[in-house]
Order: structure tokens, then C-alpha cells, then sequence
């Protein structure tokens, strides 16, 4: 049996609701209740720290211990030794520590029989506090045990939530550094968007509407029709919105704090939304918009600007890495057009192979990385044909078979060009160049390989190669007719072409000449 006795609360002074719990909670366990009484009394009006006490009731060992089990915040027990049993409060304290777990709370063993357990032997054996004997707790010994006994509960306290701080604090960080490790991964500016959006919802808010916006040009210049607060991402209810402008209302509404987080390069927390802010050297101002209330420790924003920073640097390496594949694929269109100019095969023949060669292999479930290098590598298979004589390259018409041994050297004469090559978008145009010649079933050249032996970048090659020089018009011959084109992919199927890679051709032949016509040779180059 437990009760709580609310009465020694001072009821002239009687707490706010709000504060019902800064009390300092002590149970005192003992069979005798005229004991629970002249306790109560002589702890009446207490005040330490500036919480009193609220003294709760229990009147055995197992009382006591099915109590704490539910009651986690008690701060002194005032423990009997001799209940039910002669050592019932020697076992209730051992419980206490080893069964519940509970270290904090202090405890202050009272016993009428000293003789019955021996306070050098009760100190030594069990994790209590202090013990003493009921007849020389006069009230003023009482008093300072208590108090003595609280403020040690009270640093004990303060230490674990400190510990408990650092612990927070140490999850959070490593959140911090999953979420960027995650966002570092993002291959797309739009993947990023939603990258980010998703790890501040998992880091701190969790599932409220969010947007990623960028801003384009002045922030200063900002008007409600301007249209420069581009969506990348959103997520909840705004998730209609991204891709697009920022509808006016919604910049309206923002504006104020955009404009204070934006003047201020810093992230602002308002009351009903929070703006993370960052900017790149060399890019836009990249805002979060996160909707709903926010109630963040200062240990949660210092996570938070940590984020921002570290979304900051994500933002720029891909936007390096952005310019840096722009500069390739254009040094590798360049390359590939000295070819496709000295051979007179100009038009958008390189751009053709480019595209057909990822769609192809995105239909074939290759990772994207691997597509976008396989399209940016396409354009170079040829480039061997830079060290063919004009006398073979530029002959208009069939070849003998001297001149078809000379030409058919441009693979490897272009495996040899690129084969020393680090990036590895020129590895890939190596393995290209040398393969793009080489058939399902060992009859090709350079290598004479067969089946899988061949690169899927070759193979896939090989089929885009094929069906646009049967497409277009060249020096030594004429276009062919779209269906005899198509019968002559279809009859290729497990002898010159990998049957997988002729599958997937069909299954996107629309989109094929879809780009076929965006590129056809008389179309402008881009």
C-alpha cells in the first residue's frame, strides 16, 4: 500500500499547475505509521533550491519496490531495516540497486534495533547513503541528513544530464554525418534537393511540409511576378509544387523571412516556419523552407547550421563536377566532329550515337553514372579513323580488301589513343573505340570476341552504330528504307548484336526516332 500526502505542501503558497512536478519527491518506507507521521511533520516547510518536498507513503519492502518500479523520479528514500521481515529494508535496498537499476536515487537507512544489523556492516555491504538509528533523528539531524542527502541527488542529477546532453549531442553528430554522407552522395541537383529535405526531416523535422527552393538573380530585386524562386523539391503539401516558380502567395508570405535570413546569411527560426540558408562562391542562394512550428535547443541548431554547411559543400562539389562533365562532353564532341568533319560524315552523327547509346542502356537497367559515361564516351568511337589515310577514309565507294584491312585498323589505332587515359569517361571511350566493331558471335574485329567477352558498352554501340549509318545517307551509299533498317537489326539478333541489347532497341524504337529526327543531319548542331 502507497499513498501520496500532499498535505505537507505548503497550501498558503500553492504551486501552479505548470509546476507540479518541481517538487523534490522523498518516500518514506516503514511498517509503522505513526512513524510516516512525525516524519511528515518534521520535514514540514522544507525548501531547498527552491523546490519543497512532497512526501509519498510506503509500508513494506514490496510495497516500495512495486512503487518505484512506476515512480521513476524519487530523489531520497528514508528506508526501515526491520519490516515484514528483520532484513526486509536491507533487501529492499539491494533490490532498489541491482533489480530496478536505479543508482540516482539517494537512500537514508533508519533503523529502531541497531543491534539487529550493524551500521559498519550495513555500510560496507549494501549502496545506501547513510544510515542512522531512529532515536537520534531529532528533527534538526533529520533536517540536515535530508538536505545533505538531496543535493548530492541533485549533482548526481545535473552530471547525467549532462552525460545525457553530450550523448544527444554525440547522435546528433552522428546524424549530421549519415545525412551528409547521404547527401554527398547525390548524383543530380534535384536528387540533392530531395536528399536534404528528407535528412532534416529525419534529423529533427520529422514530418512536416518542406520546400527547397533556389533563388536566380537578386535577392533585392525579388518582386511577387518575377518568377526567380525556382521549387527543386517539396514534400507534404507541397509537393505539387516543385519543378515549378513559387506561386506568389506562397512568396508573400515567406518574403519577410527570406529576406531577413538572406540579409543576414543565416537560417532563421520563426515561429511557424524555419528557413535554412546557404550559398555557394559560384551558385544561387539555396533556401529550406519547413513549415509548422519550430522548438529547437541550441544544441539542436548548432546540428542544424552543421547541416546547412555541409549541404553547402555537397551543393558545390556538384556543381564542380557539373561544369567539369559540360567541359568533357564538349572536348569530346570537338574530338569526335575533327573525325566526322576529315571522314565528310557531318551533320549530328555523334549526337545521335550519344543519346541512342544511353537510352538504350538505361532500358537495359544500367546505373545511371554508368549510362551518362557510356553517352558522354559514345560520340569517340570512331576516333581511331584520325590515323586512316584520305585515300581509304574519303573513297566513295565500296572498299577492296586492302583498304578494308587499313580501315578496319581505326579500332585499335583508337583503343591505342585512349587507352592511357585516367578519367574515366576516356576509359570507357577506349573500351568503345575498340569494341563498337566486335559481334556476338566472334566474327568482329579487332579482337574476334563473342557473347558477353564484349563490353556492354560495345555492344550497345555496335547497334547504334549500325542502325544510323543504315539510317543516313553517306559518301559511299545511300539511306536505306525505316523498315529494311529494322529488318536488318532484327536479322542481326544473337549473330552481330547481343539478342538483350536488339530487345531493348525495340521496346524504345519510338523514342529512338523520336531523337533521330531531332538530329537528323540538316538539323542545327546544339
Amino acid at each position: 500500500m502507497s499513498q501520496d500526502d500532499d498535505w505537507l505542501i505548503d497550501d498558503s503558497h500553492e504551486a501552479p499547475a505548470e509546476e507540479a512536478d518541481s517538487f523534490w519527491n522523498v518516500l518514506i518506507v516503514d511498517d509503522e505509521p505513526d512513524i510516516h507521521r512525525v516524519t511528515q511533520l518534521a520535514l514540514t516547510g522544507i525548501n531547498f533550491l527552491g523546490r519543497r518536498l512532497k512526501l509519498h507513503s510506503c509500508y513494506s519492502g514490496a510495497d516500495a519496490l512495486a512503487y518505484l518500479s512506476q515512480q521513476n523520479d524519487i530523489a531520497l528514500i528514508l528506508l526501515d531495516v526491520v519490516m515484514e521481515t528483520e532484513d526486509a529494508g536491507l533487501k529492499t535496498a539491494r533490490a532498489i540497486r541491482e533489480e530496478l537499476g536505479n543508482r540516482q536515487v539517494r537512500i537514508i537507512l533508519r533503523t529502531g534495533q541497531p543491534g539487529v544489523a550493524p551500521e559498519r556492516e550495513v555500510i560496507e555491504s549494501y549502496d545506501i547513503n547513510d544510515y542512522k538509528a531512529k532515536t537520534e533523528l531529532t528533527r534538526d539531524k533529520l533536517y540536515t541528513a535530508v538536505l545533505g542527502t538531496l543535493r548530492s541527488y541533485h549533482d548526481i542529477m545535473l552530471i547525467d544530464q549532462q552525460r545525457q546532453m553530450l550523448d544527444a549531442n554525440r547522435r546528433g553528430l552522428l546524424k549530421v554525418i549519415e545525412a551528409s554522407r547521404v547527401i554527398f552522395q547525390k548524383p543530380s541537383i534535384e536528387q540533392l534537393a530531395q536528399g536534404v529535405l528528407e535528412q532534416l526531416q529525419s534529423l529533427l523535422f520529422f514530418e512536416q511540409d518542406a520546400l527547397y527552393v533556389v533563388v536566380h538573380g537578386s535577392v533585392a530585386a525579388l518582386s511577387e511576378d518575377e518568377q526567380q524562386v525556382k521549387v527543386l523539391y517539396a514534400t507534404g503539401g507541397y509537393t505539387n509544387l516543385r519543378g515549378k516558380t513559387l506561386p506568389a502567395a506562397e512568396l508573400a508570405r515567406f518574403r519577410p523571412t527570406i529576406d531577413q535570413a538572406v540579409s543576414g546569411q543565416q537560417s532563421i527560426y520563426a515561429d511557424d516556419h524555419f528557413i535554412g540558408f546557404f550559398r555557394t562562391p559560384h551558385g544561387p542562394v539555396n533556401l529550406f523552407i519547413i513549415e509548422g512550428p519550430v522548438s529547437l535547443s541550441h544544441g539542436d541548431r548548432d546540428l542544424i547550421d552543421m547541416f546547412c554547411r555541409n549541404v553547402s559543400i555537397a551543393y558545390e562539389n556538384l556543381m564542380m563536377a557539373r561544369e567539369i562533365e559540360h567541359a568533357q562532353r564538349s572536348i569530346i564532341y570537338q574530338l569526335s566532329e575533327v573525325v566526322e568533319y576529315r571522314s565528310k560524315d557531318t551533320g549530328n552523327h555523334i549526337r545521335r550515337m550519344s543519346e541512342y547509346a544511353y537510352l538504350l542502356a538505361c532500358e537495359l537497367g544500367i546505373p545511371d553514372e554508368e549510362a551518362k559515361e557510356i553517352r558522354t564516351a559514345a560520340p569517340l568511337h570512331d576516333i581511331g579513323k584520325v590515323g586512316i589515310p584520305d585515300r581509304v577514309l574519303l573513297k566513295p565507294g565500296p572498299l577492296d580488301t586492302e583498304e578494308r584491312k587499313v580501315m578496319d585498323q581505326h579500332a585499335s589505332i583508337g583503343y591505342d589513343m585512349l587507352k592511357e587515359a585516367r578519367p574515366r569517361i576516356l576509359q570507357m571511350a577506349a573500351t568503345i573505340a575498340h569494341q563498337h566493331h566486335e559481334k556476338w558471335d566472334g566474327s568482329g574485329y579487332p579482337q574476334g570476341l563473342s557473347g558477353d567477352a564484349i563490353h556492354i558498352a560495345g555492344r550497345i554501340t555496335a547497334l547504334c552504330d549500325v542502325y544510323d549509318a543504315l539510317s543516313q545517307a553517306r559518301c559511299y551509299k545511300e539511306e536505306w528504307p525505316r523498315e529494311a533498317v529494322l529488318d536488318a537489326i532484327r536479322a542481326g539478333s544473337g549473330k552481330h548484336f547481343d539478342p538483350s541489347v536488339v530487345d531493348a532497341f525495340f521496346r524504345i524504337l519510338p523514342e529512338i526516332e523520336a531523337l533521330r529526327l531531332l538530329y537528323r543531319d540538316d538539323a542545327p548542331h546544339s
